[in-house]
């Protein structure tokens, strides 16, 4: 059998990690106070990440059809999580935006979310981490055709009073 090259271990190793923390992911979200599937939380976070984007966009990032995509939001917004509205540029195309209720739903699952990544990188010092954030960063760089995914982010914004870090 021959070797294999490191690369190729490392990338096997980061989809196998990712399929799994997806998995685990999922599976903490099955019981969320909300009642919202796994896959209506992601796509809230990806309103929130992404505010005032258009659906066909927010389809195209999270790769899944515009169609599943729309159930997602009508229910979202249904809930009171999401509004929607026109694009000034093209009236068809439908804007969407989080509402604070979706903001607070973050936050009260933020605890679950940190303890899946406490989890996840157990084991693991901040410089590894540091590292491993930085290598994934030049990554997603090197191979993402959306330039706005490799900007920083966070679920939860900060309060007037905090600092960014």
């Amino acid at each position: 059998m021959p070797d294999t090259h490191p690369q190729a271990e490392a990338l096997f190793l980061l989809t196998e990690t990712a399929r799994r923390f997806r998995e685990a992911f999922e599976a903490s979200l099955a019981c969320n106070p909300a009642g919202l599937t796994p896959a209506a939380i992601r796509t809230l976070g990806n309103v929130i990440r992404f505010p005032g984007s258009r659906q066909n966009v927010l389809a195209e990032r999270m790769e899944i059809e515009p169609m599943s995509l729309s159930s997602h939001i009508n229910r979202l917004r249904k809930d009171g999580y999401v509004t929607q509205s026109c694009d000034p540029l093209d009236r068809r195309a439908k804007l969407v935006h989080p509402t604070e209720k979706a903001i607070q739903l973050m936050i009260e699952l933020d605890p679950g979310f940190d303890a899946l990544y406490q989890t996840t990188t157990r084991g693991l010092s901040k410089e590894e981490m540091t590292l491993l954030a930085a290598g994934l960063a030049k990554m997603r760089a090197n191979i993402a055709t959306d330039p706005s995914l490799t900007q920083p982010f966070t679920l939860i914004p900060k309060t007037e009073g905090e600092q960014a870090s």
